[in-house]
């Protein structure tokens, strides 16, 4: 028999499920909660392994987290997890950790518990000689990259609380599995994967042991917690229990396909939410003359609990008016016992509202779908972002309000024609569509939106459609931030390109510009390689007369590892804008500055563009 508890300390069991598969450790981790509501388990620490397994977080759309073809030719098992949070993939190198406590037995709600047992587990893993912390909102890390994440839900009184520990695990497998986004291009994916993560392998120097690794988190749980950790047996009842909640519901593929990617049933409206603490999308379709919500989809990488507290506010939503949807979404969180962790009520209520709020454009006779943020056209300049040729409006993540709120410019932000959601392109594609979007569409959709004095903002492709359009139309633009521009192909563009075919064609970039385009990713994939790998006449883009023409000030930013563009492109510029152009050069970075030296590259757009606003007002005192 165990010994009794040490006075003040709360008795808990330790077991070990061994390995197992990741649909049946979700189906146990259920298990676990059940039994604990039900008063058949004490409070339990359980360590468990995996077969090479990927799981989304309950609340993610499967389809846009995995590669499910490669996980099928691999063997590689696809679950849903019954906490939110992240795709994972885990593997034979990862330990599992989970503690089934009384609610509040270690913290009073599950945001404080979180970080509670993060630093708990941290502590315990500082005993293996590493430097781990626990770092908001929910992962572990030692020197900045991340060797455990975590997460949690409270389920009546029992708090559920899980954790995976990265022992001796290669990221090459974590990047092949799990979706990466489009604006990592796959050739610097296993670099920033591994800049990102660290394993206590490389850590520490050597492989621990399991068992060593599991005596240090007890530790960690016994000093930190006040626990009394004590080994025991699975027991009988929650090994059945667990068997049959795999076969009826967490084995199935019901359940693991329960969300995923609309088809032709696309949703009317949408708009996705980028909050330190999570990411929130919308996903509406509207009826009646009266646009009320016929459907609602909330789903992203956030923890809330009771996880059915989702569907719920999904329920609440069918058949109110779109005017009303933000106080319905206030209205059923007053009235609601959920937590959320590193989310508001009010950034669910902002992502509903923002996908009530998406606009249609018409430019050049195509339809556009775009988003505002910040104060009108009316009241202020306006930011105007223009993604690159794969790119679309979400890659910009939260960068358009970031600029907004720091600047108080308002900020447009919509998908060109053929990516996103606006109207897929069609055949034959013309040689000129930078210069025809810079000259026609752009030109169109700053009518359209009322904007008067546009700061546009552009990526690569979007750069240079920026560019043109500020030579042509003076009257509107007050000045360009162009990351990444292009003014002539190069020899490294198309050794880019061809990389591109093959990972498209042999790998998975096909997959990750899926996520973002989908039906239309063919197609715009096959115009840039026709338009940027064509010969003879008419091969160049023409848009040099028209950037010859800016009088306005211009941000470049280029990363120095630019896979795609030389700082060629740079020196043609500063020929053409003598005296007008401002130039920022980053070391390590690439072809997504924004991505890869995101600070840096804020901190410069937003003096830029307060240099803008402050000539702009000196001029109009001027003038009075």
């Amino acid at each position: 028999m165990n010994a009794p508890a040490p006075q003040g300390r709360r008795p808990v069991r330790v077991i070990d499920t061994g390995m197992r598969g990741g649909r049946a450790n979700v189906a146990f981790d259920q298990a676990l909660v059940e039994a604990h509501a039900a008063r058949r388990i004490p409070d339990t620490i359980r360590f468990l392994r995996f077969r090479p397994s990927a799981l989304v977080g309950l609340h993610q759309m499967l389809s846009h987290e995995v590669r499910l073809e490669y996980c099928a030719r691999h063997g590689i098992e696809v679950g849903r997890r019954i906490t939110g949070g992240g795709g994972l993939y885990l593997d034979e190198g990862v330990l599992g950790w989970e503690l089934v406590l009384p609610r509040g037995a270690v913290g009073g709600d599950l945001g404080s518990a979180a970080a509670r047992l993060c630093r708990a587990a941290a502590a315990g893993l500082r005993r293996l000689g590493v430097a781990a912390e626990f770092r908001p909102r929910n992962d572990i890390e030692i020197g900045g990259r991340k060797v455990s994440g975590t997460g949690g839900l409270v389920e009546g009184g029992t708090l559920f609380f899980q954790g995976t520990l990265l022992v001796d695990f290669d990221p090459a497998r974590m990047i092949e599995v799990l979706r990466v986004p489009v604006e990592k291009l796959a050739r610097r994916e296993l670099d920033d994967a591994r800049r990102r993560v660290v394993t206590l392998a490389e850590a520490m120097g050597r492989r621990p042991a399991i068992e060593e690794v599991q005596a240090a988190l007890l530790e960690g749980f016994r000093e930190e917690l006040g626990l009394a950790p004590e080994w025991a047996e699975a027991t009988e009842y929650e090994e059945r229990l667990a068997e049959r909640l795999l076969e009826e519901q967490f084995g199935t593929e019901a359940f693991v396909g329960l969300l995923d990617a609309p088809g032709s049933e696309a949703p009317q409206v949408s708009a996705t939410l980028f909050r330190r603490g999570g990411t929130v999308r919308a996903d509406l379709r509207l009826e009646g003359p009266g646009r009320r919500i016929r459907e609602a989809l909330v789903t992203g990488d956030f923890f809330v609990s009771p996880p059915r507290a989702v569907y719920d506010l999904e329920a609440a939503l069918r058949g109110v008016a779109a005017a009303q949807a933000g106080e319905a979404v206030e209205a059923f969180f007053a009235r609601s016992a959920c937590e959320l962790v590193g989310l508001t009520p009010a950034d669910f209520r902002e992502a509903i509202e923002q996908a009530l709020a998406q606009r249609d454009l018409r430019a050049a006779g195509r339809t556009l779908r775009g988003h505002w943020r910040g104060p009108g056209p009316e009241r202020a300049p306006t930011l105007v972002f223009l993604h690159d040729a794969l790119g679309s409006a979400r890659l910009w993540r939260d960068v358009p309000e970031r600029l907004s709120r720091a600047t108080g410019c308002g900020a447009l932000v919509y998908d060109r024609w053929g990516s996103g959601e606006s109207e897929p392109l069609a055949p034959p594609y013309s040689r000129r569509y930078l210069l025809e979007e810079a000259l026609v569409s752009l030109p169109e959709v700053l009518e359209q939106t009322g904007v008067r004095e546009a700061i546009l903002v552009g990526q690569s492709d979007g750069a240079s459609i920026a560019l043109a359009c500020a030579g042509e139309h003076p009257e509107r633009v007050r000045g360009v931030i162009a990351l990444s521009p292009h003014l002539f192909r190069e020899a490294r563009t198309l050794a880019a390109i061809r990389r591109q075919i093959e990972e498209f064609e042999r790998g998975d970039l096909r997959a990750r510009l899926f996520r973002h385009h989908g039906e239309k990713t063919d197609a715009l994939f096959a115009r840039l390689v026709e338009v940027w790998t064509a010969e003879g006449p008419g091969a160049g883009w023409g848009l040099e007369p028209y950037v010859g023409r800016v009088r306005v000030p211009v941000l470049a930013i280029q990363g120095e590892d630019d896979e795609f563009f030389s700082e060629a492109q740079i020196a043609a510029l500063a020929r053409l804008l003598p005296g007008r152009l401002r130039v920022l050069r980053i070391p390590g970075c690439a072809h997504y500055p924004l991505h890869q030296a995101r600070e840096p590259v804020l901190a410069a757009a937003i003096a830029f563009i307060r240099g803008i606003l402050s000539e702009r007002n000196d001029a109009a005192h001027r003038r009075t």
